[in-house]
């Protein structure tokens, strides 16, 4: 077991993971959804497309992915700021986050309408919730440090 002071961790650290949690989890899933839903590639070429993917997801996640991650982070700091962070409106905002993503990339013509808004929204809903137990649910659960006895 872990000393009470390796448990704890600090608001600023539980931040940057909520926020590269956000970039790479979405960027990873739907790369992966889209390469292996893809019935004109034989399977051995899906799945060298998909171990490729998992790494080239990252960096396109981080470039494409940013003005939907900063939009949803101004929007929960307010949250936060008002002490209204509840798990219900991070799901709302990841869902809506999910759903302007499917509308760009529905734009843009670059994947299948009828898979992209279902995967689009249920992935930001999912984003949303990781954010928020990054962010919020750990700490809620590591127990309190206990008093040493003196006998």
């Amino acid at each position: 077991m872990l000393p009470p002071l390796a448990r704890e961790t600090t608001t600023f650290s539980r931040i940057v993971a909520a926020i590269v949690f956000a970039f790479a989890f979405p960027a990873l899933v739907l790369s992966q959804a889209m390469i292996w839903t893809d019935d004109a590639t034989a399977f051995a070429q899906r799945a060298a497309t998909a171990a490729s993917a998992a790494i080239t997801a990252l960096p396109f996640g981080a470039v494409l992915g940013w003005p939907y991650v900063f939009c949803a982070a101004c929007a929960w700091a307010c949250l936060h700021q008002f002490g209204r962070h509840h798990r219900s409106l991070a799901a709302i905002i990841g869902a809506a986050t999910g759903v302007a993503v499917a509308i760009k990339l529905i734009g843009l013509q670059a994947a299948d309408v009828a898979l992209l808004w279902p995967l689009s929204a249920v992935l930001g809903l999912l984003t949303g919730l990781g954010v928020w137990q990054i962010a919020y649910g750990r700490r809620q659960r590591s127990s309190a440090p206990r008093k040493a006895s003196l006998a």
